[in-house]
């Protein structure tokens, strides 16, 4: 398993509960931080915890009983019910380390791969320090900048929408009074000329109860984007730039436009959030995962706008598909044939979660027909599947 982020623990519990040996290589030297990004949870993406270890959803999430949108002048202008939860990276991926590591299956930090090599039943990995694995299988769930597909599929790049997502996070208990109303036991959408920001609860894996907002935003300006991912020390990032690193200049920027364009609750939310940071927005669709013993998964594969806030239930998605098809008596002895079926499967899924999740998008951002009160694209195959 090459990448130890959640769609590649997904995939590696998976298989090691259907009786694989399994290895993550993950290149990062220390465990994966929460860095406050909240997520959409989806049956998928809770299916193992719940299923298979047995856990509460209320041990690693939080739901919400209404979706609202806020008007300009910070009141409620629609309201519907929601079964939507929601979860914090941190809680996910302690929950499936753990379970990986109950397994006594291997986790490897400081593995960096810079190679895939094999056409036969046995595939090599090549890591930096020169070190090497060699494996039946290969699974490459090493996210947006897979070296996997790098090598496999090297003209094949993710393609940045036109648009960033601003992100943060801040405690509930410190949340001003003003904000309450509107944002208390929901999911929050305001709607703005070609942009949109939304909120939601999360639960952390420590048990503390966070808000997390998004807020869309289009580039207009030439050379925006390549300043804007330039950090304090001068750093140049590719896709984002995390909290505590994005320049004083472009949070002030961010918060002088929050006072003017949006709701005072939502205005206040983003004002005392101390550490804002930004990713790129990008879509990616390969033509291909499999290629012979070697698979992609999760965001190393196809990657979706968040829109359609399923990018993590599909890579779970992916992962059991990908166990089940694995353990078919049918295919059992041939992985090779395993792999063509659960290719065939995910193929599609992806595609046309992508262009769902592009769709939504470009309402929203360009053509300003997302209107108040309307239903959620969230779902993984359909909108409204994320819901439980």
């Amino acid at each position: 398993m090459v990448g130890g982020s959640l769609a590649g623990l997904s995939a590696a519990n998976w298989l090691a509960a259907t009786g694989w040996r399994v290895e993550v290589l993950e290149r990062a030297s220390e465990p994966l931080e929460d860095r406050g990004a909240g997520i959409v949870l989806h049956p998928s993406t809770s299916r193992f915890l719940t299923e298979e270890q047995g856990l509460p959803l209320d041990d690693f999430s939080v739901g919400v009983e209404h979706l609202r949108y806020v008007g300009a002048d910070g009141s409620v202008v629609a309201q519907s019910d929601s079964r939507l939860r929601f979860a914090a990276y941190g809680a996910l991926y302690r929950s499936l380390r753990q379970s990986l590591d109950d397994r006594s299956a291997r986790y490897t930090h400081a593995a960096h791969v810079v190679a895939v090599h094999g056409n036969g039943p046995v595939v090599e990995v090549s890591l930096a320090d020169g070190r090497h694995r060699r494996a039946e299988l290969v699974v490459g769930a090493d996210g947006v900048h897979s070296t996997i597909r790098r090598v496999m599929l090297p003209e094949i790049r993710p393609e940045v929408a036109g648009y960033v997502a601003w992100r943060g996070v801040l405690d509930e208990e410190t949340l001003p009074e003003r904000a309450h109303l509107p944002l208390t036991g929901a999911i929050t959408y305001t709607i703005l000329e070609n942009s949109h920001i939304l909120t939601y609860p999360i639960r952390t894996a420590t048990g503390r109860m966070l808000r997390n907002w998004v807020w869309y935003r289009n580039l207009s300006a030439p050379g925006e984007l390549d300043d804007l991912l330039v950090d304090r020390e001068g750093e140049r990032h590719s896709l984002s730039v995390p909290a505590g690193a994005v320049r004083r200049e472009h949070v002030e920027s961010l918060l002088a436009v929050a006072d003017q364009t949006l709701p005072q609750p939502i205005a206040a939310l983003v004002g005392m959030t101390e550490e804002p940071f930004v990713q790129v927005i990008v879509d990616c669709t390969p033509p291909r995962m499999v290629f012979g013993r070697i698979c992609l998964l999760g965001d190393a594969a196809f990657v979706a706008r968040p829109h359609a806030a399923a990018g993590t239930a599909k890579g779970a998605e992916e992962a059991w598909l990908l166990s089940q098809a694995l353990a078919d008596p049918a295919t059992a002895a041939d992985p090779g044939e395993a792999l063509g079926t659960w290719e065939r499967q995910v193929l599609e899924l992806g595609a046309a979660l992508v262009a769902r999740s592009r769709r939504a998008g470009e309402r929203a951002q360009y053509e300003g027909t997302w209107e108040v009160g309307e239903p959620l694209p969230f779902g993984l195959r359909a909108s409204g599947d994320s819901e439980y």
